[in-house]
């Protein structure tokens, strides 16, 4: 058995208990050929798990439809390996807490087409200029939007597309790739699109817009487009922010095992490229999405989006990066790989690390979370909590989640510290959990595990500075103060924690995590073990 068309045709997927979509598969793709309405730049798991399949749920609605061109804006390898190779359908396989699997193939990518490839190229320019054309979303990762060095000077690569002309060149980097196709869109006179970015960071498409016009300026600048394409992209086309959670985590070797014994042949991970024919996931998702559409959108409400205003969206965002989940997550990242806990699941069964979230969330995150309306905070949380991390099938990892964790405290931790240095009905010296995971952090930088054996970091832009503080310190006694130049640094903590009383607690909880090896289960299980 192979996910294809033809298995698909023959029944053979829904004879073996798998869920196939109810429409005409072919029907759609020549439909969405001659009507493009949607065109995803970043097919990877998220977007063929959960975006591609809240499409798939309007279609089998019977609502209208809504086949998407995924686009591969780099290396094609992970396109053909994850959806060429399977005539463009993936197996979704959501995992619950209790066990119970569910398998159905997802049937809404029209197209597979790499920005690389000379012809796919110019098909894709095709689309982005067509006036059936109603939004072009990303999922290329935070890093995709930036434009520029630290040092404020443009990336090699953007200056390169700078001296390309967008109506005849291919792009380097993406977001030129974007700016490119909607100048092409603009001279072909299509009516406005939205370009909505569903990638997981604060104001999405306030960072997108930026980056698309300040290319399309410099292309001004240059002579190469005209000033009334830049005002049609600044004053016509739509970048509405969006709020996405859904954990994907990379391919499971245990889910791929288990689709062999049900007979599949072909959904081995490809090692190379880090995907596979399925995708395996949680029940749980959101997505939340400002609501400014100037040429139409599908009626993703039906599939359970949230179409609202900005406000909402900002307030679903605190709610989750800030309080109900981000914090949470990165908390149990730390201390997990502390512990050598190989899964996030693992981690949760560990009373004192499920106390320490407990902690986080109840105690110190919901007196200041931002309530969107939508969603209870409360509820949202509990789900948080009791399914989605316990969950023990989707097999997501502590390194993964403490991967660029300087670039993610601010937000994370930051706002919930701001918070209660600005009531004065809340005290600040009542956080215990907080400057917990500040000590934790720094005590992850030394290297060591609290068995007093090494452990491999995590990539993260300031590792190399971090650990230059880091390297004189040692398991023994040491001095709260010494990682005060770490606590100063106002754009990780979003406060210098120095001048606030956090720091002598961070210090203190820190002098206690690096005492000897064991310390910090000791200082976990006295703090916060429910057990």
């Amino acid at each position: 058995m192979k996910l294809n068309l033809d298995s698909l045709h023959r029944s053979t997927l829904a004879n073996a208990g798998i869920r196939v979509p109810v429409f005409d598969v072919e029907k759609m793709r020549r439909q969405a050929h001659d009507h493009p309405h949607w065109m995803h730049i970043g097919p990877g798991n998220l977007f063929r798990v959960h975006i591609a399949r809240l499409a798939q749920d309007i279609m089998e609605s019977g609502t209208e439809q809504c086949g998407i061109a995924a686009v591969a804006p780099r290396n094609p390898q992970r396109l053909d390996c994850g959806l060429g190779e399977h005539d463009l359908l993936t197996l979704g396989v959501t995992s619950y807490t209790d066990g119970h699997t569910d398998f159905g193939v997802i049937a809404s990518v029209s197209e597979g087409l790499a920005y690389r490839r000379a012809d796919d190229f110019d098909r894709i320019c095709e689309i982005a200029c067509a006036d059936a054309l109603q939004m072009i979303t990303l999922t290329i990762t935070e890093k995709g939007y930036q434009l520029n060095r630290y040092d404020g000077s443009f990336q090699d690569a953007v200056t390169e597309d700078l001296g390309r002309d967008p109506m005849t060149d291919p792009m380097s980097t993406t977001m030129a790739l974007v700016a490119g196709l909607l100048v092409r869109r603009f001279y072909a006179g299509a009516t406005p699109v939205a370009v909505v970015s569903c990638d997981n960071f604060s104001h999405n498409g306030d960072k997108l817009r930026t980056s698309v016009l300040t290319i399309a300026a410099e292309w001004q600048k240059r002579g190469i487009i005209e000033p009334e394409a830049v005002t049609w992209l600044s004053e016509k086309v739509a970048f509405p922010i969006s709020v996405i959670d859904k954990i994907t985590p990379v391919p499971s070797q245990s889910v791929a095992e288990r689709l062999a014994s049900m007979g599949f042949e072909d959904m081995a991970i490809d090692a190379h490229a880090g995907v596979a024919g399925f995708v395996n996931t949680e029940p749980a998702e959101y997505l939340v999405i400002e609501d400014c559409f100037p040429n139409g959108r599908p009626k993703l409400e039906k599939a359970g989006v949230h179409f609202t205003n900005r406000d909402v969206c900002d307030r679903f965002e605190r709610m989750k990066v800030t309080t109900c989940l981000n914090p949470l997550h990165t908390a149990l990242a730390i201390t997990g790989v502390l512990l050598r806990k190989p899964t996030i699941d693992d981690a949760m069964k560990d009373p004192s690390l499920a106390g320490l979230v407990h902690y986080l969330g109840w105690k110190e995150g919901l007196p200041v979370v931002s309530n969107p309306g939508i969603v209870d905070p409360q509820e949202f949380l509990r789900e948080v909590e009791e399914e989605r991390f316990p969950n023990p099938f989707l097999g997501d990892t502590p390194s993964r989640i403490a991967t660029d964790t300087s670039q993610k405290i601010p937000i994370r931790f930051g706002e919930t510290v701001k918070s209660y240095l600005n009531d004065s009905t809340l005290d600040i010296k009542s956080l215990r959990a907080i400057p917990f995971v500040f000590a934790a952090w720094c005590r992850y930088l030394m290297g060591i595990a609290d068995d007093g054996k090494p452990i491999d970091l995590s990539p993260d832009p300031l590792l190399k500075d971090l650990r230059s503080i880091m390297d004189g310190v040692h398991l023994g006694n040491n001095d709260p103060k010494i990682i005060f130049p770490i606590l100063s640094r106002a754009d990780i903590f979003g406060v210098d924690l120095t001048l606030t009383p956090l720091a002598d607690i961070v210090g203190e909880y820190f002098t206690r995590l690096t005492a000897a090896p064991g310390a910090v289960r000791s200082v976990l299980d006295k703090e916060f073990n429910q057990s």
